[in-house]
């Protein structure tokens, strides 16, 4: 593997944006060319970037000559990087994944995510109640734990979705509380969860106030401008354009995101408030 992909591979398993991971070392231009243009970059400064991405120089080596991660570890990395958890042939496929792995596995989210995956693979067939019953378990054990990893963050975003509407804002302002004292470098993590939580409220009026909602979904569109991701800025828009009853406001922005070639978000977004698709 190319020096320059093996960097790009490992700052979006530390969920760095290249601005982030070029800060006070280099320039986000320098990465770019390294990530893209396979650019050599100076012995001290990679030395530094190796070490701002979490490994030691002889695992960055075993990665450039096409070291594999482990199929466990694999497995979760792919869970983190489904961009729609309503993607059921993925989650399908990482579940039988799971349980082959479960008896040879050592990782403890292999266990924590069988029945994650099973509750988001039969989010619409089975009663709340079955659902909560299924990962409250895994809820216990990870919010038992003092220091969260990113993993952690992942697990308890999507077992977010899962709970019912109440039960949900009121666990996921915990998890922010947590997300700003143990892992303030994971801006797009955050960001996955306020945006949830701020979709999860206008779609169940009651449960937090337009005021809240309206907080959050400008966090989002704060976090997400920081770090570049106009796509999930501009599904950010939509929302409070929806929220705001600004129908309009909300199909432009569907079309930049389509003229912008990030027509899958545009679709989440058309499918969430189908009062967005012209008729």
């Amino acid at each position: 593997m190319k020096t320059g992909k093996v960097i790009e591979m490992l700052r979006k398993t530390q969920g760095l944006t290249q601005a982030q991971l070029a800060a006070d070392i280099t320039t986000r231009k320098a990465i770019i060319e390294a990530e893209h243009k396979d650019r050599v970059l100076p012995y001290n400064t990679m030395i530094k970037i190796i070490e701002r991405l979490g490994v030691s120089l002889r695992d960055f080596e075993d990665y450039r000559h096409d070291h594999q991660l482990p199929a466990d570890q694999a497995l979760v990395y792919q869970f983190e990087h489904l961009s729609d958890t309503s993607q059921m042939s993925e989650l399908q496929t990482l579940l039988v994944d799971a349980q082959q792995l479960l008896s040879s596995s050592n990782l403890k989210y292999i266990h924590q995510l069988i029945p994650i995956l099973v509750a988001l693979i039969h989010i619409d067939s089975y009663s709340r109640e079955q659902l909560t019953t299924l990962v409250m378990p895994v809820w216990n054990e990870v919010t038992a734990t003092k220091n969260w990893s990113k993993t952690d963050f992942f697990l308890i975003n999507n077992m977010l979705y899962i709970f019912d509407p109440l039960t949900a804002q009121q666990k996921g302002k915990r998890v922010l509380e947590r997300i700003d004292q143990y892992s303030p470098r994971y801006p797009l993590l955050k960001n996955a969860i306020v945006a949830n939580l701020a979709y999860m409220g206008i779609k169940n009026p009651g449960t937090i106030s337009k005021d809240q909602i309206r907080q959050y979904l400008n966090e989002s569109i704060h976090l997400t401008e920081q770090n570049h991701r106009y796509d999930l800025r501009l599904l950010s828009i939509i929302r409070l354009a929806v929220l705001n009853h600004n129908i309009d406001q909300a199909r432009q922005a569907c079309d930049v995101l389509d003229a912008m070639g990030a027509k899958p978000v545009a679709d989440i977004a058309k499918q969430d408030f189908p009062e967005l698709v012209l008729k």
